[in-house]
């Protein structure tokens, strides 16, 4: 009978691209009746604890009853198992045409390979070709794939070999824009695995129709382990009692540790699930679906339904009676009656010291109840109920979103037309160029609508990863709607009031408040940020809400 010593070197590749050394060592054992064989023992150095995926460090840990599945000449011939730091098991008659496959499966125990009995191998062993695995649920555990080869074929009497084992999977967390501590799960993903003994790697079955339960590390932070697949957009995402949603997964790639985080809208009504930081200590907001519109007649707040739609001209016709809809506010016209002479949105005096909000020129849309911010009304399709969460920006952040935010491809907004609409389109904090291509990003001057012209198939794809427009709406003077200048010849942009006031200066200023504005000769405001800019708080500018995220 032949005794065989093997002695594998092994490397071992973490997400996060780290990798650590697994010294590995071989004892000699009696072959098994049927043919060579021969006992492996690799030794691990991280601690047991059964396998952990760390998020936040993307290190695999591998612990008491983890499995690794030999594969050689097509076949599997044996199964390595972690104890006391060491994965050890046998292999039977190894090739010496082939080399020596090893795959590890996140925990998972395939239905047509059994566990080793006695240490010998008998017929099934060998007569298994491939398996399946499905990662889908990991609600309790991250299941990461990897597979590596030896770097030679095995040879008979040749007892060192270098193997490097190889995640074939991404880390990939998940940001619920609500903590919540219900399992969700998303469906259209690939969660099923494909381990071929005569194709090395690991491949990810085509198959989409399995739901993957996400792994929570607390209510506002999940992850999940995912095989190689493209983009998913709008993803069906589901939560027992609430309604979340998802505007896409990324490209997953093997090794891809993907920490900025995907957003998913809990239960919330008219938001663009995307993830905007608005300061330097990362606080973030979500912007509402489209610019805040008011019907008199009916007393009803709601969402444009498009982000492009905005009211232009037809605001000449605001009153208290009128039945259309208009979306130009004076400044603080909230409708609550908080101490301004004029505080209804309808409001159309043209005396700047008629909108004071509480009544102080120091004032804030956000101090005292904070009434006096569009946001804490009832919209129709933001929530239906009064202090939903819906705010105003203030200038500070509009200026961090616009100037000074950091996103991995450095673009944060460009100038565009959108179905045929003039704006800027904002870019959510994990938007990459690979998105979509656009032309002058971030410019502070030379730009032109025309930068780029996109349409609406365009559109959808650029809003499914969390990107905003900010329509060109004009301005309102009373009655009057200023959408072109006479005299320069140039159209107005978009005017988008800021919550806090400009109330220092000369006599004039003392009645002011921050606006976030641009238009066709470049920026207003300062020359590095438009949103430095300011107007009378009698002027009617649009509205944009935001929705923190928790």
């Amino acid at each position: 009978m032949k005794k065989t010593i093997l002695t594998l070197v092994a490397f071992m590749l973490v997400m996060g691209m780290t990798q650590c050394k697994k010294e590995q060592t071989t004892t000699n054992v009696n072959p098994a009746d049927d043919g060579e064989t021969v006992y492996i023992t690799m030794k691990v150095a991280d601690g047991g604890g059964k396998h952990i995926v760390y998020p936040g460090s993307g290190a695999v840990v591998y612990g008491d009853g983890d499995k690794i599945y030999v594969g050689n000449n097509g076949h599997y011939v044996g199964t390595l198992t972690y104890a006391n730091g060491a994965f050890s098991g046998y292999i039977s008659n190894p090739s010496t045409t082939d080399y020596l496959h090893f795959y590890f499966v996140g925990g998972l125990t395939p239905s047509n390979i059994l566990n080793q009995n006695g240490g010998h191998l008998g017929s099934l062993y060998s007569s298994a070709t491939s398996f399946t695995v499905d990662i889908a649920d990991q609600s309790q555990k991250l299941r990461v794939l990897s597979y590596g080869h030896s770097t030679t074929t095995y040879i008979d009497g040749t007892t060192t070999y270098t193997c490097m084992l190889e995640n074939q999977c991404g880390l990939v967390k998940f940001l619920p824009t609500t903590a919540i501590s219900n399992n969700i799960s998303i469906s259209g993903m690939k969660t099923k695995a494909i381990i071929d003994f005569a194709t090395p790697g690991i491949m990810p079955d085509d198959e989409t129709t399995g739901a993957l339960t996400l792994y929570s590390v607390s209510d506002s932070e999940k992850w999940a382990i995912l095989l190689p697949q493209d983009e998913v957009a709008n993803p069906t995402v589901t939560c027992e009692g609430f309604t979340p949603a998802i505007s896409n997964v990324p490209a997953v790639a093997p090794n891809m540790y993907y920490i900025i985080g995907v957003p998913i809208a809990i239960g919330e009504s008219g938001v663009i699930p995307g993830l905007f930081t608005v300061n330097v200590n990362g606080d973030q907001v979500m912007f509402s679906q489209g610019n805040l519109q008011y019907q008199a007649g009916t007393n009803i707040w709601r969402f444009a339904e498009h982000q492009y739609d905005c009211i232009l001209g037809d605001n000449t016709n605001i009153s208290q009676t009128y039945n259309g809809w208009i979306d130009l506010f004076g400044w603080g016209t909230s409708g609550y009656n908080h101490g301004a002479v004029c505080y209804q949105p309808w409001s159309i005096s043209t005396t700047y010291g008629d909108y004071l909000v509480y009544g102080n020129s120091t004032a804030n849309l956000y101090d005292q109840s904070g009434q006096a911010d569009w946001g804490y009304n009832s919209i129709s399709n933001g929530g239906n109920s009064e202090n939903y969460g819906w705010r105003t920006l203030s200038h500070y952040e509009w200026d961090y979103i616009a100037n000074k935010r950091n996103t991995p491809s450095s673009i944060r907004y460009v100038v565009a037309t959108v179905n045929g609409v003039h704006g800027m389109i904002i870019l959510p904090d994990h938007w990459e160029a690979s998105y979509y291509e656009l032309n002058n990003p971030n410019p502070s001057s030379n730009w032109s609508y025309s930068d780029n012209t996109i349409t609406m198939e365009g559109w959808n794809s650029l809003e499914a990863h969390g990107a905003i427009f900010l329509p060109r709406t004009g301005w309102r003077n009373g009655t009057t709607v200023f959408l072109t200048d006479s005299q320069y010849g140039f159209e107005y942009g978009g005017h988008y009031w800021a919550s806090d006031n400009f109330s220092f200066g000369s006599s004039s200023t003392v009645y002011c408040a921050y606006d976030f504005a641009f238009n066709d000769t470049g920026w207003s405001g300062s020359s590095t940020s438009y949103v430095n800019g300011y107007d009378f708080r009698s002027r009617g500018h649009a509205v944009r809400l935001v929705k923190n995220v928790e």
